[in-house]
Parts: structure tokens; C-alpha cells; sequence
């Protein structure tokens, strides 16, 4: 007669392979349970059961083996898992909460806070004169905050184009169209980039990679 450990080990096992046919994570977890202690391994159930830890799946990209949105759902409904829930949502304009007449897919998604809120965190420059030779951007004591890849994503989903352009172009190392900017700037207090838009010239790092491949005899349009 199979232990309790055997059963669950079955169980994850079973569903392992048919959330992801013919891919090799139930050889992993297969690999990773018969590894654990008795202790560790009711450890590892009790987080489970209390969702304070999740199992995961590795889904190589380009493979053979792809998840399937109807087998999501088939192994659901055989599980008695719903994806779908009847939301309470307060009422903008009386404030009274009401249930969804609807059902929604609710999911747990791992999110990563894209934005800094530690005052520690903050940079302010001391000038506006140290430029970097290579990328034509601020450096040493003129440099000051940074953007990252994910929140260039959102602001492109959003649509803040001209802020892009601003950050990338004027401010991010095309050094005459960020010098004409600057004087707008200072000579009106404000600046509006419809009106710079006559400067051709493209930002250093483009010119530097365009010498580098170059250098190594490769032949490009980027300047």
C-alpha cells in the first residue's frame, strides 16, 4: 500500500506531465522529492497547502512541448479549479460594494515594483557639464537618474512617446540637439520639442557603434 509521500509524490508527479506533455520536469521533480527528508519533504507539502510556495513549470521558448490554454482548462475542471470569479467592486460614484454579474479570470502573477520610492534612492546632479566621450550621456557629478528597459516598456504601451524622445534623443547623448534644449530652456523657461526638430544629428552611442562595426570591417546605415 503507497505511503502518504508516495501519493503526493504520484499526484505532482501526474500533473507535472499533463500540464506540459513530453517535457522533462517531471524527471526534476521526480529527482528534486526523492532527494528531500520525510521532514523536509512534509515542510515542502505544508507550504504548498498554504500557498506560501507554488510549483513551477519550465517551458523552454521555441521547444516542442507548448502550453495549451484548453488543456489549462480541461485539467481545471477536473481539478475543481475555476479561473473565473464573481468580483465585489465598489461603486465609483456611491461607494456601495457590488458582486460582478459576470465572471472574471483571476491569476497570481509575479509582479516586480518598477518604481523607486526610497528617498536614498534619489540622484540629483551637481552640474550639467561631464558628458561620457562614448555615449555622449551625463556622467560623474552631472549624472542623475536612470530609466530601465521595463519602464521604457510601459511608457511605450502608454503612448508617451514625445517623453521617450525627449530621454532618448535631447537628453540621452545627441549632444547638439540636447544643447539646443537646453537653450530654449534658458532662454524662454520652457521648451517645446515640435521646434527642435530640425536637428538631423543622432545621439554618440549610435555614431560610437557605428565606428565600432566599422572597425571590425562591417558596413552599416546607423549614422
Amino acid at each position: 500500500m503507497a505511503t502518504p509521500r508516495e501519493k503526493a509524490t504520484a499526484f505532482i508527479l501526474k500533473y507535472v506531465e499533463k500540464l506540459l506533455p513530453g517535457s522533462k520536469n517531471p524527471e526534476y521533480y521526480k529527482k528534486m522529492l526523492s532527494e528531500l527528508s520525510d521532514k523536509d519533504f512534509k515542510a515542502l507539502m505544508e507550504r504548498l497547502r498554504s500557498g506560501e510556495e507554488i510549483l513551477f513549470l519550465i517551458s523552454p521558448n521555441l521547444s516542442k512541448e507548448r502550453l495549451s490554454l484548453e488543456r489549462n482548462l480541461a485539467l481545471a475542471k477536473e481539478l475543481g479549479f475555476t479561473f473565473f470569479e464573481r468580483i465585489w467592486m465598489p461603486d465609483p460614484r456611491t461607494g456601495k460594494r457590488y458582486r460582478t454579474p459576470k465572471r472574471y479570470m483571476v491569476l497570481k502573477l509575479s509582479i516586480r515594483r518598477q518604481v523607486q520610492l526610497l528617498q536614498k534612492k534619489i540622484s540629483i546632479p551637481e552640474n550639467n557639464h561631464t558628458i561620457d566621450e562614448l555615449s555622449g550621456q551625463p556622467t560623474g557629478p552631472s549624472q542623475g537618474s536612470k530609466i530601465s528597459f521595463p519602464q521604457v516598456q510601459v511608457m511605450a504601451a502608454q503612448d508617451i512617446d514625445e517623453a521617450l524622445l525627449e530621454l532618448f534623443k535631447y537628453r540621452g547623448g545627441d549632444i547638439e540637439a540636447g544643447r539646443a534644449l537646453d537653450k530654449e530652456v534658458m532662454q524662454t523657461g520652457r521648451a517645446n520639442l515640435d521646434q527642435l526638430t530640425d536637428h538631423p544629428t543622432v545621439v554618440r552611442s549610435v555614431e560610437t557603434l557605428s565606428t565600432l562595426l566599422k572597425g571590425a570591417h562591417l558596413d552599416n546605415n546607423l549614422t
